[in-house]
Parts: C-alpha cells; structure tokens; sequence
C-alpha cells in the first residue's frame, strides 16, 4: 500500500483493487481451466456468464458504472451499491503491516544470497562486459560511463565473500560412518554394475609407500564428473578402499592437474565428506599433498572458505608444483601419479617472464610440452592459508585459436571459455609456432571419421573392379599382377567395355613390374570410351588411395587422371543426385590434398594442374575451395592448403583460373553494397573476401594472375583491402603489391622500355621502406613477407576484435593510390591505345557513388586520385553525397548536429573523403563551370565544423579553389566586387553561406 500511494497518491485503495481483480481474481474466474479450479472446460454459455460476472467485478474494483454497453446497465444499482464494502475490502487486504514512520522508507525484495550472486557475478565478468561494450557496433551510443561506474563501484566495494548460500543439514541428520558402510553393505551396493565401473575409473586408489613408510593414496580429481558419477558411491568405494588403512598413519595425494567446474563437488556434497568419515580417520593423516592446484581451485576453496576453515592453514596439508618436489616425500620410483599428469613435464619449451592481460595482469612463465600448453603463476598466492603456485593446464584439444596480434601480444582461445586469454611475450611468434605445432600433431593423431562401409550396388561393380584390376597391375606380386590381368580382360569382356582388342586373357603370362605405361593407356582409353564408368571409379580410387603403398599410390594418381576430364559431362546433368556427388568427389579429393602430405607434390601437379584445364568445371572446383577454406577459416592448414592449390589449379590454364578468381572477388565485393556494414570486416560475406584476397596473394608469383589483362581489377581489390583485416592479411595485400608489380617488371607478354622498368624498380624499392609499411597498416613488424606466410591454427571464421587493428587515414590511401596510379601510367605509354585507366575509374566511380559505409569514402578517395576529368554532374553528386552524410547545403538545421550521432566516426569520414574527392577533381572542371564559387563556401562550412580530423581536408579544398580562382582572374583588381558576387552566388544557399562568413 505504501508503494502503489507514492505512485497513485489520489487513488491508491482504488489501484490496489483494480489490480488485484484484473491480474488475478478475474482470470481465474474466466479461465477456470486454465487456472487449475475445474478438471475440465466449461459449456460456452456457462463461460459466457462468468466473463459478464468479471466485467461486473471489475467495475466494482474501479468504481465505475456500466455507459457505452447497454445490455449491462441494468446492473449499474447492483454495482453501486457494493462501492463501500469493495472499499473496505481493499483496505483490509493492503493493510496486513503498519505504516512506516520513515519518510525515505524503501523496500527490498531481492534477498542477501542473491545480491551476493550477482556481486561476484559482475565482479568475475567485469572484463567480459567491458570488452562486450568496446566490441558492440553500438557502444558509442551506450557510451563507457555506465561501466565505468561499474567498475568504480566494484572497486569500492572489493571482491565479493565467499560464503556457501546455506548450512549444510548432513550433521543434523546424524549420519556417520559407521550408518552410512551399513546401509551401503545392506543394499549390496559393491556387488552392482555401476559401483564396479566406478571402480575401473581409478580415481581413487592405493599405491606405493611415502619416505616415511606410510601408505599413499592418490585421488585423481579430473576423472571425477559431476552429475555423471554417483557421489554416495565415490564415498563408499573411497572408504572401502581406505578401510584396511585407516587405523595407522597414511598420506595423500591430491591431483588437481587440468580440474575444473565439471570435476567440483558441490557444496551439499562436500559437506558430506565431512560428515561420513570417521573421526580417527582423518587424525590418522599423516600429510596432503595437492599437485598442481591452479586458478579455479583457487576461486572454489574461496566460495567454500567455511566449510574448509578446518584445513585452512593445517601444517599436514602441503602444495606441491612439481615430480622433483613431490620426491622430497615420495620417492619417484613409489610415486604412481596418472601418466597424463606426468607427461606434462616431458618435451618442455618454456617461455618466462610472460604477462596475463586481465581485470588484474599477472606474471607467468607459459610452458609448451607435447600434448599442452601450461601457465604457471610467476609469483606465490593464496590458497588456504598458503603461497601457492597456480598452473592451469590447457591441452591441445581445447585449443580454438591462437591468433598473434602483433610480434609482443597473442591471445589463445579455449573450448568452453568465452573470452580469450591474452598474452604479452618477446618471443610471442616462438611461442604462437609452439603452440600449433602441438595442436596440428593432435589433429593429425584424431582418426578422420569412423570407417563406412558402403553397400555396393550393381551398376557400381564395374567401377570397382575396375579400380582393382588396375591398381594391383602395378603389384610387386607376379602373380598378383596376372590374376589382376585376367581380371580386367573378364570385367571387359563381361560388361563389353571397349577396349579395342588391346587385351586377351591367357595363362602363364608374364607380366613386368614396370607396367605403368600400359596401364595408363588402358585407363585412357576406357576413359574415352566408357566416361559412364567415371564416378564410380573416382569414388572408388579415392577410397583405396589412404590404404595403399607410395608405390601404389603413384600408380592411382596416374590411371586417376584421364578420368577427371568426364567429370564436366555430369557437372551440367539434369539430375541434381549425379551433380552433387561430383561436389562430394571433388571434396573428397580436397580432403586427401589435406591429409596426404607426402604425395602433396604429385596430388598437386596429377590432379589439380588437370582439373585446371576444364573450363566449365573451374567454378565448382572454386566453389569446393572456398566452402573447404571458410569451414576451416582465415589462416587455417585447409585455408593455407587450398590457397596453394589454388596456384597447381592456375598451372593448367592462367588466364582462365586468374580471371576466375579475380571475378570472383570483384562480385563478393559488389554484394557487400546490398547489406552495408560499418566496417569490412564486420560483413558477413568477410570470410569469403579474406579468404580470396589469400588465394590471390598465392596467384600473384610468377604472373599466374595474369596482369595485363587484369591490373585495374588488381589495383582496385588492393585499395579497397589496405590496412583491413588482421595482421597477417594486411601484410598479404602488401605481398600482393609487390608480386604485381614484380610481375609487370618479368611478364613477357608486355614489352616496356628501359624507363618504365626503371620505374618499375624503384616502386618495388619504395613499396618496400618502412613508410609504405606504415601505410599498409604493418608497421610493427620486421618483414611483411614472413608474416603474409606466418601459419597459424584458428579452428572458426575470423571475427573482428581478436586483433588490434592500426588507424589507417585517408590520406594514407590517398598516397598508396597516387603510387599505384604511377606505375599504371608508366606501363600505359608504352602500350597503344591501353584502356586500363579508364577501367580502374570506372570500378572506382560505381562504389563512390553507391552508399556503402565501409567502401564508399575509400572509393571516392581513388576516383578523386585517378581521375582525367569530370563533369559538372559528378560533381553536384559528390556534394549530395556530401549533404546526406551531413546537412551542409541544409537551411535549416546546422551542420554539426551531423556529427553528434552513434555513426560520428563514419560521418566524419565520409566528409573527408568527399572532401578530399572535391579537392582533387576541381582542377579538371571547365572554367566556365558555377561550382567553383559554390566550393569556396563547402570548405569554409568544413572548416567551421570546428573537427580537427577533418581541419586538414578542409584547409586542402579551400588552397585548391582559391588557387582555381586565381587563376581563373576571379579576385584581379576588383576584390570587394568579387566577393560580392560570390557570397551571393545563386547554388549556395542564403543561409549557409551567411553562417559561413559568421
């Protein structure tokens, strides 16, 4: 009541009425089903009858007659009549506790043990919200004070006491041992499946002795599972196993390697130790030993600090963070710790004095063994009572990405963690290579799937055997190789395959081991003549290639190929079933690039460098690349691999494959204009983009791009990429430069003068000096070319925020495009009639004017850069272009109120680059064209914008049209009267330019 009366302060016995018989009492009356009062639904009349009981309820709640229904005014008196004993009614049920007689009385209804929860909620995932708010495309909207408020209030109030939620209730059941053995032995528990399997588990048992003659028990948290393994039955087996012992001196040791959330006891359980073991039992406990306690042990003896206040500080339990620590009281012969736990310590590359970024950075040495990564705390903390190393463990199999950020920063990614761990090394790239040379060896070691034995079918016999008589021809076995013989003349013969009299079979018929020739004519010509035997021979060959010898396997790949040029005949098949299983053949040959290292070279040269010659198979083999590269990632082994086989595909027909691929990127590119984003890398065709702008990294060697027909396209892909993406692809642009260039120098279709190889040699010396490196955005690092092929492992598709990402200006790419723009003219005076220009224009004027928040200020940067001329039309659309991303041309509103919106970043940079678009094309407008006056007030309305990255740009324009003017005699002996005219120029509007002047 003292709630709703500081809200209704007129009406507050009517509020409370009104809501108590609409929220509750009147649904329940009008659903009875519903609400649980009747077994079954009422007839519809009796239904009908409780809605009018409801309406009049209702009215009586609040204290209104019945008006616009005239079939229930009848019961207005009745209504009426009820007003006062409503009223009491209400008053009755709102007064259950006196008034306050404080003024600022307010009421909780959220408890102490929730807001304790959401204490240590906030304060363990203060760096999460806080990344979450940085990274969200909307957090200059929501803006930092709320978080930092946060932060401060967290800070104020310190990290959160842990304490369990309630008492345990075992001890006030009076259950011990002795009760507990009994009941357990009673239910004949130890002779039931699940307590013998919990057995086998070992995860507790007795082993070796101590030096001091006492018994050791090992408890080996990790193989523990909460939830899956009954816990009763972990306590009886541990007591049973403890029984013979218990009654002298005995010592513990308590692995904690790699323990976490899923291995925990919760806090009713954990009581319950307590509670069920014997008294003497746990006297009788000579030393703990806990091996390797790490972060989340740390955090959990913490949330359990009461409960365990008897260990705190016990001099029996002691922390042990090594086998050579562990032998000063075990001798390492009596030692039995699990095998996983001590491998850890074999094949060690250790990396000191590392930092731990987080809420609070901490020293750490990261350790790379053969089968995980180890961080060990540099300093001691508490744990019980006690200084501790901590060491978490992370094995090969949790590890999602490691992404290096810049050569002293990396990040590492774990399973079931939502935020990246974030490292700062001066060996970061050493470390980095560690790690996923451990993660790739236990990819490799994981079998690829569980073996399918497909049912053979009729029509797929003569593929079959087909694929045997030919592989086991090239047998070291003479017998084997006659057997094979006459069974090609069988299968022949049988299935009146065309073979042309070549073969005949006989006995006693003496085969050499040195066949190879003979059988890849007979595989040609079967392919030529039997093309409907195609798929399933591949299919066939693919699935025996993994089994057989190298031998063999050379031998496949040669009677394989003839056989790859019928695939295009079911590429264009009407049914859809034959079309697919060419995509699942050319996947699986992708799959056996992957994983059969040792035949890389020949896979590359026999099966790609052929399947690059067919033309009208090229764009499902690009399709297969791209999908296999996106499943893996940006930087992965299958995007890298694909990437270079990208260049064996390219060997077979250059012009055909470069054009492919460039046309390719030019179209994802296209599409990123019909779902615009603020930034590249935030578009969900970014995968695609990054992954392509790889492969054409790998093409661009050696002219396999082919740049004479395709150096606009290039030239255009390369300044709408510079400087986007993570290190690595921004170094890859870089590379992409230089290998054109290094292209156009060696290409032998174009024939340049000594001059223009001169040039051409001085812009790859210049491209390659610490000041393009700046301007590609790869500034920190020694050798773009290392780190364009540095390999790295990241199991999903990049995702903007896990790098740091360098500023890059648009007069950055204003000075990039001017150099390419050099060469370009360069290699045109000596080729007649080259149109390249004109091309490379013409790409950059349709992105400058189509929206495209992420492309557009880029692409009228270039079009101002390289184009010979303009009309008056385009330049009233770069000025509307101008309008829309601020109302400069606007009477009515001001132009800084433009920039005060959650898009300021990308206002401001679409201004500057029509401004800089603006600054560069005046030059090329007619003298006689009315926009040059109307320009002088566009860069002083800039300039009065009063922001400082925009202050250059606008200075540039004003320089450029007062010289335009000048030199157009504009302000020559009549400067009052020029001024005039151009202050009431009629395309400026009256008001901008009189804000202008002010």
């Amino acid at each position: 009541m003292q709630v709703v009366s500081q809200r209704f302060p007129q009406n507050s016995i009517g509020a409370v009425g009104s809501a108590m018989f609409l929220r509750f009492v009147n649904p329940a009356i009008v659903s009875p089903y519903e609400a649980g009062i009747l077994d079954k639904k009422p007839h519809p009349r009796i239904e009908r009858g409780l809605k009018l009981m409801s309406k009049i309820l209702q009215s009586i709640a609040n204290h209104v007659l019945f008006t616009k229904e005239e079939h229930m005014r009848p019961f207005n008196d009745f209504v009426r009549s009820n007003f006062d004993s409503a009223r009491r009614f209400f008053l009755d049920i709102a007064s259950d506790s006196p008034p306050s007689d404080s003024v600022n009385h307010s009421l909780s209804f959220i408890s102490d043990g929730n807001v304790l929860a959401l204490h240590r909620l906030l304060w363990n995932n203060q760096e999460r919200i806080g990344q979450y708010l940085s990274s969200n495309r909307d957090h200059k909207a929501v803006g930092r004070r709320p978080f930092d408020k946060m932060a401060t209030l967290l800070a104020y109030l310190g990290p959160p006491e842990h304490k369990p939620v309630a008492d345990t209730h075992w001890s006030s059941l009076n259950l011990t041992s002795s009760k507990f053995e009994e009941f357990m032995t009673r239910h004949q528990v130890h002779e039931k499946e699940e307590f013998k399997a919990l057995k086998t588990l070992n995860i507790f048992y007795q082993a070796g002795t101590s030096k001091t003659g006492n018994p050791v028990f090992y408890y080996v948290a990790r193989r523990f599972k909460t939830g899956q393994i009954n816990g009763d039955l972990l306590i009886y087996h541990v007591l049973l196993t403890l029984k013979p012992y218990y009654a002298k001196p005995y010592e513990i040791v308590v692995d904690l390697t790699h323990v976490g959330p899923s291995n925990r006891f919760k806090t009713d359980f954990l009581s319950k130790w307590f509670v069920v073991f014997p008294g003497f039992a746990y006297e009788n406990v000579a030393a703990v030993f806990v091996y390797n306690c790490n972060t989340w042990v740390r955090e959990y003896t913490k949330y359990h600090e009461r409960l365990l206040t008897g260990l705190k500080g016990s001099k029996r339990l002691q922390f042990i963070d090594s086998p050579a620590k562990l032998a000063e009281h075990i001798e390492p012969d009596q030692q039995k710790l699990p095998a996983a736990t001590l491998t850890l310590e074999e094949d060690l590359k250790v990396f000191h004095n590392a930092l731990k970024l987080a809420h609070k950075d901490t020293k750490v040495s990261i350790k790379v063994g053969s089968t995980a990564v180890q961080v060990t705390s540099a300093e001691r903390t508490r744990v019980l009572g006690q200084p501790v190393f901590l060491n978490d463990v992370y094995y090969a199999s949790e590890i999602e990405e490691i992404c290096l950020v810049d050569e002293s920063q990396f990040t590492l990614t774990m399973a079931n963690q939502g935020t990246p761990l974030t490292f700062m090394h001066q060996e970061c790239d050493a470390i980095v290579q560690s790690i996923i040379h451990i993660r790739t060896r236990w990819e490799l070691s994981q079998p690829d799937s569980i073996p399918q034995h497909t049912k053979i079918r009729p029509k797929d016999v003569p593929g079959t055997l087909l694929n045997i008589a030919l592989l086991n021809l090239g047998s070291s076995d003479p017998s084997l190789r006659s057997a094979a013989y006459n069974l090609l003349c069988a299968l022949t013969c049988t299935f009146n395959l065309k073979i042309e009299g070549q073969l005949l079979e006989t006995s006693g018929l003496c085969i050499p081991a040195n066949n190879t020739l003979f059988i890849v004519s007979i595989s040609k010509t079967l392919a030529a003549n039997e093309p409907h035997l195609t798929l399933e021979f591949l299919e066939e060959c693919i699935s025996g290639f993994s089994k057989s010898s190298i031998e063999l396997k050379h031998l496949c790949l040669e009677y394989m190929t003839p056989w790859l040029l019928n695939l295009v005949r079911f590429c264009k098949h009407n049914d859809d079933a034959k079309r697919q299983r060419v995509t699942a053949i050319l996947d699986k040959l992708i799959t056996m690039t992957i994983n059969e290292k040792q035949m890389y070279p020949s896979i590359q040269a026999k099966i790609w460098g052929s399947l690059g010659q067919i033309t009208d198979l090229l764009d499902v083999v690009l399709d297969s690349f791209i999908k296999t590269s996106a499943t893996g990632g940006l930087g992965s082994i299958k995007a890298e691999v694909m990437a270079d086989t990208a260049v064996a595909l390219a060997s077979g027909n250059v012009k055909l494959v470069s054009s492919k691929v460039i046309g390719r990127m030019c179209k994802i590119i296209d599409k990123t204009c019909l779902s615009p984003t603020p930034t590249l890398e935030q578009h969900l065709m970014w995968d695609d983009i990054a992954i392509l702008a790889r492969y054409m990294l790998m093409l661009s060697f050696n002219n396999s791009l082919d740049v004479a027909a395709h150096l606009p396209y290039l030239f255009h892909v390369v300044t709408l990429l510079v400087a986007t993406g993570p290190l690595s692809l921004r170094a890859s642009t870089h590379g992409l430069v230089i290998n054109i260039i290094h292209s156009l120098c060696t290409c032998s279709q174009l024939n340049f003068s000594e001059e223009t190889k001169q040039v051409l040699r001085l812009s790859l010396t210049e491209f390659s000096l610490p000041k393009f490196y700046l301007l590609f955005g790869i500034s920190k690092v020694k050798s773009a070319a290392v780190i364009a092929f540095r390999s790295s492992y990241r199991d999903r598709s990049f995702s903007p925020g896990s790098y740091e990402r360098e500023t890059f200006a648009l007069s950055s790419l204003e000075t990039v495009t001017e150099a390419l723009l050099e060469i370009m003219e360069a290699c045109m005076r000596d080729i007649p009639a080259c149109k390249w220009l004109d091309q490379w224009t013409e790409l950059a004027q349709k992105f400058a004017f189509q929206y495209n928040p992420s492309l557009q200020p880029r692409a009228l940067v270039v079009f101002g850069c390289i184009s010979k001329r303009v009309s008056h039309g385009q330049i009233k659309q770069i000025i509307r272009i101008l309008s829309k991303a601020s109302p400069l041309l606007s009477i009515d509103r001001g132009l800084e109120s433009c920039l005060k919106g959650p898009d300021n970043y990308n206002s401001q940079v679409l201004i500057e680059a029509t401004v800089i678009a603006l600054t560069k094309l005046q030059p090329l407008l007619s003298k006689e064209s009315e926009m040059h006056k109307a320009l002088f007030w566009v860069a002083v309305a800039v300039l009065q914008l009063d922001e400082v990255n925009l202050y250059s740009a606008g200075t540039a324009l004003l320089e450029q049209n007062l010289h335009t003017l000048d030199t157009m005699r504009v302000f020559n002996d009549k400067v009052k009267h020029t001024h005039n005219s151009v202050t009431l120029n009629p395309n400026v509007p009256p008001q901008t330019a009189a804000n202008s002047k002010q």
